[in-house]
């Protein structure tokens, strides 16, 4: 039994596909198959079966490939224990994170990051909340940074969910508008004005636990293009609703010409959660990275 062998097996397990796992292990699909076919003959049981979607771990397999997990991550720390006392952290990590982050305390964390450990390298990729989870469950991220309610989060027993901040949705408007001269708004003054929103309203779940009773909006343009919504807020076509998050990180929004305002009666925020792998092991990097962008979070804590 080889060390390699319990990488194939994990990775197959993410990834379905001997020729998927090949070509990020830059190993040949060849030489993949005889190894998990002498691993099996070693041990005198079958760890994969073919279905329609690929390769799938027998049930004998699935406790095979947790085990082979851990033993990875034990040899993984144990080279991190041996270098710990001479070498500086370094690494590479892939994040998959939204927008809104990607926007606001990604590029300050990933600039303390570097700062602090040169010889670290990241890869960071703006995705949607549905290919975040995807990104690391199939294991193409080390990290994932989404947004959802609070409420409406769910838990996955393959994943490890770390809160990072929450932020309120407020509403913004260019100073001409007629709704400028009121001293505070309510979701009854924006229920006729056109509005410029990134969620999506098919998303049933997500709209009404930010919107709740006041979820019959006018919606004008959805979009998860941030440039598409403020181009149309800035020509005064449209109301904007944004997470505070990005209000203080976007100097679109420092404009003297943009109004933004809290909205009374609308209570909802958004919550930011990091999410990573149970049983992959994670690197002294990533723990970096979790620490500073918590650091990061503290500057726009409400």
């Amino acid at each position: 039994m080889r060390i390699e062998q319990l990488l194939y097996i994990t990775e197959i397990a993410k990834t379905g596909s001997i020729a998927n796992t090949a070509e990020r292990l830059f190993v040949s699909s060849p030489g993949i198959s005889l190894a998990i076919s002498n691993l099996e003959e070693e041990l005198g049981v079958k760890i994969f079966e073919r279905s329609r979607t690929g390769l799938e771990p027998t049930e004998t397999g699935k406790n095979l490939i947790t085990r082979a997990q851990d033993i990875l991550n034990r040899i993984e720390e144990f080279k991190h224990e041996a270098k710990s006392n001479y070498m500086e952290i370094e690494g590479h990590l892939t994040i998959s994170a939204v927008s809104n982050l990607c926007r606001s305390i990604i590029p300050k964390t990933s600039a303390e990051l570097k700062a602090k450990f040169p010889k670290v390298t990241l890869h960071i990729k703006e995705s949607l909340p549905s290919q975040v989870r995807k990104d690391v469950l199939n294991g193409d991220a080390d990290i994932g940074l989404f947004a959802t309610p609070s409420s409406l989060l769910e838990e996955n027993q393959l994943l490890t969910t770390t809160h990072i901040l929450d932020s309120s949705v407020m509403i913004c408007f260019k100073k001409d508008s007629e709704l400028a001269s009121k001293n505070f708004l309510t979701m009854e003054d924006l229920h006729e004005h056109p509005v410029a929103i990134a969620f999506n309203k098919h998303d049933k779940k997500t709209f009404y636990s930010i919107f709740g009773k006041f979820n019959k909006l006018n919606i004008l343009v959805q979009s998860q293009n941030s440039e598409t919504r403020k181009y149309f807020i800035s020509q005064g076509l449209a109301l904007g609703f944004e997470p505070n998050l990005i209000i203080q990180s976007d100097s679109f929004y420092q404009n003297e010409d943009i109004i933004v305002k809290p909205v009374v009666g609308l209570e909802s925020k958004l919550s930011y959660f990091a999410i990573r792998l149970k049983k992959q092991y994670f690197s002294a990097a990533g723990k970096e990275f979790m620490k500073e962008l918590h650091n990061q979070a503290n500057h726009f804590k409400e």
